[in-house]
């Protein structure tokens, strides 16, 4: 069932893209080219029922070590409980310098088809926001975090209590805390 949920989605989403005969190759596997800029690789892995998606927001690291560390820095940051990467986060392959973003969509029973397709705009505009805060850290240029944490988690991470409002908060229940929110104990 979770195989065809995910060609589900996967056929879904070709359609909102004009793409129509999207599929997996014989890896499970389907490559788009975004903008002629970089790639959405989205997998689909049947051992766990789960869709990957991931991006490269960088090839090949910067060889001066403050920058690496400035770098490094930014991305464990940026990823501290997918705050500010759609709900996923990064990892570095040293040996082939490459820095890939990633997220996972559940595609087990009760995945609806359109899961993908809502949540793939949210993951390509956080990746396009660090491919670019990447090159101001490349080039010396960062001020900071200046992205915005997505505005919806992936499917799988919504819910939360009977009642929840926005963010996980339940009326009259105070608190409403988030990730990242300080509270005074």
């Amino acid at each position: 069932m979770s195989l065809e949920n995910a060609k589900a989605n996967l056929e879904e989403f070709g359609k909102e893209l004009n793409l129509e005969g999207l599929a997996f190759d014989e890896n499970y596997t389907c490559i788009l080219g975004i903008d002629n800029t970089f790639s959405l690789h989205l997998t689909f892995e049947p051992n766990s029922n789960r869709l990957y998606l991931y991006s490269p927001i960088l090839d090949g690291l910067p060889k001066d070590d403050k920058i690496k560390l400035n770098l490094y820095e930014a991305l464990l940051e940026g990823s501290m409980l997918g705050g500010q990467m759609a709900g996923g986060g990064c990892g570095v392959a040293v040996k082939e310098e490459l820095i890939l973003m990633h997220c996972v969509l559940e595609m087990g029973i009760g995945t609806d088809s359109s899961a993908l397709r809502r949540f793939a705009p949210l993951f390509v505009e956080a990746v396009e926001k660090w491919r670019d805060r990447v090159q101001k850290i490349l080039e010396g240029r960062d001020e900071g975090p200046s992205l915005t944490a997505p505005t919806t988690k992936p499917p799988s991470q919504q819910g939360g209590a009977p009642g929840a409002g926005p963010g996980g908060a339940v009326p009259g229940g105070g608190g409403g805390h988030r990730p990242g929110d300080f509270m005074k104990i």
